[in-house]
């Protein structure tokens, strides 16, 4: 600001003391007004939908909006600090039309002590001047126009204060024309830019002055913007500059800002700042501008761009398969239109999908298009692999009557009414011997010709019902003897409680004893790395030769020595 009128009345008799005088009239915040829409600071063609309610409360800091100087040198601040905030109040009544009202209020603003230069302080709280605006919209990129056009006319009604600068010269009217365009690409960035003019009277700041720089009147604007898109936190960057219609210098402004949304995007938060350059009056050196914008009324926005309920945009088409939300049997998913917006599905899990499956409700074969195979007597075995295709076999795997359901087909069972694996007979304890031939039918005993065990679990240790054969006079183990040695470790697997044996080998008195001895002992050390090397843990078997020792008999004659040369296994020494 220039305000050489005040000191060249000064210099010609005044004395400072008793000429200051007010700073003449206009509004400082015509240059910039906040919009919370899809730009906070530039209109950029974006109305409201019909029915929308927008209110905002936006807190505004500008520092050193107005300066006082004299031939280009800086003496003060008649404004250094403003603060303001701005109650904005948006309805849409057409999709075409949105009214809006703006009342700013200057909450606290103060500058230098210029008594000495005639300059009289600014009134701290004031009025500002309301604005009502209409917002035209032309176009919108989400009805198919590749931008959003729309044209606002805004018009600042003379209820500001003069002693506070927030009324325009002359009437205090100011009319307020703005184009706005924007185009978004895809949902990330949106570019935009708006060309505004303010229309007001003229006024001198310093009407004195031989030469006039601080003329304040009309302007022009024009302003480019650049936001991030998406639900959550946004960023944006905008530049305006205003072009003077009066005499007097331009000013640019750089604003960068984001924004957060709450309350399923209800309620908004935002904050942009930036600095000023230029001398224009009503430039401040950094603008701070904070807020929320609240929507407690709004249509549904039916955009695929945009998050929306399926039960209020039925014509939308959300998976994307070419049936509307709003008979779309799976909304969610994509599917078929034949299928009601459905996936094709395989009911009967066969591989084949419904569509495909000429038999859908039945798990079938691919060859047969998802059907079964001929089964002309309904029991289950088609008729290729059924030896009774016209007798009904139930639970028969050969399609002929099976009465005992063991898969023996009666006229080859031997056993018809008892279910059996053996032929069609029983076989209780498994041994592969059929129970009616079985000696011992509830004792397993696998290999056995009689069905009864040739290895007992006894109190102290095995009872064998054979006897370990060896080599005349050696430790070797006869080859007839391997079966029975395979039944002991097959018993020892099978009881692990039995966890420390003894393998205990005797003969008879024929011989000299210590060569028994010794032969005894080979021959249960034989035995013990047998079992061992049927997987039998070497630290559950010990082997002791007692030679003729502990016969069972005495040795009377060869039936008696027959029985006493022997290998017993026993649970302790």
């Amino acid at each position: 600001m220039h305000v050489r009128t005040l000191a060249l009345a000064l210099a010609l008799g005044a004395t400072p003391s008793f000429a200051q005088s007010q700073v003449p009239s206009f509004d400082l915040d015509r240059v910039l007004s906040p919009d919370p829409g899809s730009a906070l600071v530039l209109g950029t063609g974006d109305g409201l939908r019909a029915g929308t309610l927008r209110l905002s409360l936006t807190g505004q800091y500008q520092h050193q909006p107005l300066v006082y100087r004299l031939d280009d040198a800086r003496v003060g601040a008649v404004i250094g600090a403003r603060v303001s905030a701005h109650l904005g109040v948006a309805y849409a009544v057409l999709d075409q039309l949105e009214l809006g009202l703006q009342l700013p209020v200057v909450v606290w603003q103060g500058g230098d002590d210029l008594s000495r230069q005639g300059v009289a302080p600014v009134t701290s709280t004031v009025l500002g001047a309301p604005v009502l605006q209409a917002r035209g919209t032309l176009l919108r990129q989400s009805n198919g126009s590749p931008v959003d056009l729309g044209i606002t006319l805004g018009v600042s009604l003379p209820f500001g204060s003069e002693s506070g600068l927030t009324k325009d010269p002359g009437l205090g009217f100011a009319l307020l024309p703005r184009v706005g365009v924007a185009h978004s690409f895809g949902s990330f960035v949106r570019v935009g830019g708006e060309l505004g003019a303010v229309v007001r009277g003229q006024q001198l700041l310093s009407p004195f002055s031989p030469e006039v720089t601080d003329q304040v009147g009309s302007m022009l604007s024009l302003g480019v913007t650049g936001s991030t898109l998406g639900p959550s936190l946004r960023g944006e960057l905008t530049v305006r500059g205003v072009v003077p219609m009066s005499r007097t210098a331009g000013a640019l402004e750089v604003l960068a800002g984001a924004r957060y949304p709450f309350l399923n995007r209800r309620l908004e938060a935002f904050l942009v700042a930036g600095p000023g350059i230029g001398t224009l009056p009503g430039t401040p050196l950094l603008r701070v501008m904070g807020g929320l914008a609240w929507t407690p009324l709004a249509p549904p926005v039916c955009s695929e761009s945009e998050p929306y309920r399926l039960a209020d945009c039925a014509s939308l088409d959300r998976d994307g398969d070419g049936v509307a939300n709003g008979v779309d049997a799976c909304p969610e998913r994509s599917g078929l239109p034949t299928l009601a917006g459905c996936a094709d599905r395989d009911d009967d899990a066969d591989g084949l999908l419904n569509l495909a499956d000429a038999c859908p409700k039945v798990a079938g074969l691919a060859s047969l298009r998802g059907c079964l195979p001929p089964d002309a007597d309904a029991d289950g075995v088609p008729d290729a692999a059924d030896r009774c295709p016209n007798q009904a076999g139930v639970k028969s795997a050969s399609g002929c009557a099976d009465a005992d359901a063991d898969g023996v087909a009666d006229a080859a069972d031997a056993c018809p009414s008892q279910a059996g694996p053996l032929g069609g007979c029983p076989d209780a304890d498994g041994d592969g011997i059929a129970d009616a031939s079985d000696a011992c039918p509830a004792d397993a005993a696998p290999g056995s010709a009689d069905g009864c065990a040739v290895v007992v679990v006894a109190k102290g240790g095995l009872s064998l019902t054979e006897k370990v054969q060896f080599e005349l006079n050696r430790d070797v183990i006869a080859a007839s003897s391997f079966a029975l040695l395979d039944s002991v470790a097959a018993t020892l697997k099978a009881h692990p409680e039995l966890s420390r044996l003894v393998i205990e080998g005797h003969t008879d008195d024929l011989g000299p004893a210590a060569f028994n001895r010794s032969l005894s002992q080979r021959r249960a050390e034989s035995v013990r790395r047998s079992l061992i090397e049927r997987g039998i843990d070497a630290a559950r078997l010990d082997a002791k030769g007692f030679g003729p020792d502990r016969p069972l008999t005495p040795n009377t004659d060869a039936a008696a020595r027959e029985r006493n040369r022997r290998v017993e296994f026993t649970t302790a020494l």
